[in-house]
């Protein structure tokens, strides 16, 4: 497949743009549409068509067994949590599922607290990670373009992960007992869905772009328009979290306007700007079936999976910027001088991902500021008990 028929403005159509306080969502239509007969891991779950297990008694952090029951292609997306088990997960990378085969996948611990069984094997989840974690892992999966190994080529930093599960739940103001991500959606559920409820998915859609505070954050396109239906809910969490976690940081008004002429000028601009980069994407094996093309340009991370030249899944993650930042190597600019002499000494000497990173990137103007909200936050719940 080639990289500049995989994100493309002209097979991207606008159906709708809805709002509801500082959350706007125009609703997609990307061809080809409903080209591969494939279905969810949920509806795999729901139908006992997948078992996911630990790979051992023992178990591995950042992998898991899959095994396919079925005559049919099974997708896992990106940010995808697999509750149970030893620990709940999250999947590194969307994945594209042959029929009746086991393998092994990718993942990362999203409930650092807990190492031991309440469950043989796991459930789905009604939830993915926000944004800021999947673009964190697909960030750590980009610089790894150079290793060998597909098994080291999706490896994510766990430190990372857990820095942002521990991020979220900050500024969320939530708890937990087990440093579960889960458990922030649980306690904060009522206060997520009163953001997005009036927010209806469009049945010819396939897809999203999303904008918080007239800003856009994000866009997922799937394959299918069924497989887009049991994303949708999911989908709108996450970014309800993300617009309840900004909507704080920045003091941003509850309501935005945003015009549908300026929403496709910016859609269409941010689609685009995958193929002035066409030298930096990396193309690499799928998990399972598939190409993975990934990008990572000054202001966007991009992802497309692809099987027999069809996208099964592609989006596009936005770099939140901040002025602190600008004018010196951050990590929100992956073409600032120090950002690239990083990136090479990780190439050339790359961590354990149980390892702490010293890099640049975890060295930011936010880590003051994170680490008063850190402080705040323990003082708050050391007061609940």
């Amino acid at each position: 497949m080639k990289t500049q028929q995989i994100f493309s403005a002209d097979a991207t159509t606008i159906l709708d743009l809805q709002h509801q306080g500082a959350i706007s969502i125009a609703q997609l239509k990307h061809v080809p549409i409903n080209s591969l007969e494939f279905i969810s891991v949920h509806t795999a779950f729901n139908q006992n068509k997948v078992r996911v297990e630990e790979v051992s008694e023992s178990g591995n952090v950042n992998e898991l067994l899959v095994s396919n029951l079925c005559n049919e292609h099974i997708f896992i997306m990106d940010g995808d949590i697999l509750q149970g088990a030893k620990q709940n997960r999250v999947s590194n990378t969307s994945i594209y599922m042959a029929p009746n085969k086991k393998f092994f996948i990718p993942v990362s611990c999203v409930e650092q607290g807990r190492w031991s069984y309440d469950s043989e094997h796991f459930s789905t989840s009604d939830e993915i990670v926000i944004p800021k974690i999947r673009l964190s892992k697909s960030q750590d999966i980009y610089k790894n373009r150079n290793r060998k190994s597909r098994k080291a080529k999706h490896q994510a930093s766990q430190s990372k992960v857990w820095e942002n599960v521990s991020y979220c739940m900050m500024e969320t103001d939530t708890s937990s007992r087990t440093q579960s991500y889960s458990d922030i959606n649980i306690a904060k559920r009522r206060d997520f869905n009163k953001m997005i409820d009036n927010l209806k998915i469009n049945s010819e859609a396939n897809g999203l772009a999303y904008f918080i505070g007239g800003k856009l954050t994000g866009v997922e396109i799937f394959n299918r328009t069924d497989v887009y239906k049991d994303y949708y809910q999911k989908l709108l969490q996450a970014i309800a979290m993300d617009a309840d976690i900004k909507m704080k940081k920045r003091f941003m008004k509850e309501q935005w306007s945003l015009e549908l002429q300026e929403a496709e000028s910016v859609i269409s601009e941010a689609i685009s700007d995958f193929n002035k980069h066409q030298d930096l994407v990396d193309v690499c094996d799928g998990v399972c079936l598939g190409k993975e093309y990934r990008l990572q340009t000054e202001k966007e991370m991009y992802y497309n999976l692809s099987y027999d030249e069809h996208t099964i899944h592609q989006s596009i993650l936005v770099f939140e910027k901040d002025n602190s930042d600008r004018g010196r190597g951050d990590r929100f600019n992956p073409h600032s001088p120090t950002n690239l002499q990083d990136r090479e000494d990780s190439l050339e000497n790359p961590t354990n991902i149980f390892e702490e990173e010293n890099d640049s990137e975890d060295h930011n103007a936010e880590s003051d500021s994170f680490l008063r909200r850190m402080a705040n936050y323990f003082n708050i719940n050391k007061s609940r008990k």
